[in-house]
């Protein structure tokens, strides 16, 4: 027999605030619609389900230089935190499932904090705000291949979820190994928080349709 529950959100997940000095950024909560869960599931957390459950780090000013690499790895993450929040925001249309708002809410801020190293290093953006367009034809491609896995069903989609976290925290953690600036560092640490905390959301998700992914 299946039971409800219903998922209140505080803020939403990863959110992290990139200003001039150390200060946290807040969101209102939101309301999000009744989910079902199988029988014999323990429910988890509503923060968690909802991909409400990180609270705001905050990030200081933007110090030193950087290298070419660097500064090329900036551009490829700010385009794949857009990539995240385009499927997310595709997903969210297509189900109305709230762990997709909320989620491609926080990765909205992740690219803004990205494009904010960007400029205060004086690095030309080639990126724009349109779904589905990037400047990296890798991205441009996996935006398609994504969209039509989760065109699939609502299951499929979470798992979308679960493919991308886990490409950002895997491409995080190579550029954690290369860069040597402290701001840059900074960033990519808290995003990675974002994304094991976002990775987190969508495999409970699925868990609570007894699917176990990956």
């Amino acid at each position: 027999m299946k039971t409800r529950i219903f998922l209140s959100a505080m803020a939403f997940a990863g959110v992290i605030s990139f200003l001039s000095s150390c200060s946290k950024e807040t969101v209102a909560p939101e309301v999000v619609a009744p989910m079902e869960v199988k029988s014999g599931i323990i429910p988890a957390p509503a923060s968690i389900l909802a991909g409400t459950d990180v609270t705001p780090i905050p990030v200081c000013t933007i110090t030193g230089t950087i290298t070419e690499a660097e500064a090329e790895g900036l551009l490829f993450m700010r385009e794949e935190e857009k990539l995240a929040r385009d499927v997310y925001s595709y997903l969210y249309l297509k189900y109305k499932l709230p762990v997709f708002n909320n989620i491609s809410k926080s990765e909205n801020v992740h690219m803004t904090a990205v494009l904010r190293l960007i400029t205060g290093f004086q690095i030309t953006d080639n990126s724009n705000n349109n779904p589905g367009e990037y400047a990296n034809q890798e991205l441009k491609d996996l935006f398609v291949a994504l969209k039509a896995k989760g065109d699939v069903s609502v299951v499929e989609a979470l798992k979308v979820g679960v493919d991308i976290e886990l490409k950002d925290i895997k491409d995080l953690k190579d550029e954690l190994a290369l860069v040597q600036n402290a701001s840059i560092k900074t960033v990519y640490t808290n995003l990675s928080k974002g994304s094991e905390a976002h990775l987190k959301a969508f495999t409970l998700n699925l868990k609570v349709r007894g699917v176990v992914y990956p």
